[in-house]
């Protein structure tokens, strides 16, 4: 299933599937960084396998209001989550997320999140 995720992911193009807007700039760092290979913009269907992460709205929506949830997000980002964190339980997986210090820097983590937590 993975393998397929991973072509499918590989193979379309980039954003052509998102109906909100994304800066170029962005687009590009979430591209570079190969966040598109498990997040998606919007939340999987009901009738569809959970993805691998969170879609994108789902955590804006999840983190909206909360106090330092762009510091929070970019630990995230940049230190992965902890084994068996499963906050996400129904709406993602069971990958967890991987840290990321070498494949991404902490200011194109912060743009990253910055975008995500502003979406509706």
């Amino acid at each position: 299933m993975r393998t397929v995720l991973l072509a499918f992911a590989c193979a379309a193009p980039p954003f052509a599937w998102c109906a909100a807007p994304l800066d170029e700039a962005t687009a590009r760092l979430a591209r570079q960084h190969g966040c598109l290979l498990c997040h998606a913009l919007e939340p999987a269907k009901p009738a569809v396998v959970p993805p691998s992460a969170p879609a994108w709205r789902d955590i804006a929506a999840r983190y909206r209001g909360t106090p330092d949830a762009e510091d929070k997000l970019v630990a995230v980002v940049m230190r992965g989550t902890e084994p068996g964190d499963r906050h996400w339980a129904g709406k993602a997986g069971v990958v967890d997320m991987p840290p990321n210090p070498v494949g991404i820097s902490e200011d194109d983590a912060r743009r990253i999140v910055r975008w995500i937590l502003r979406l509706d």
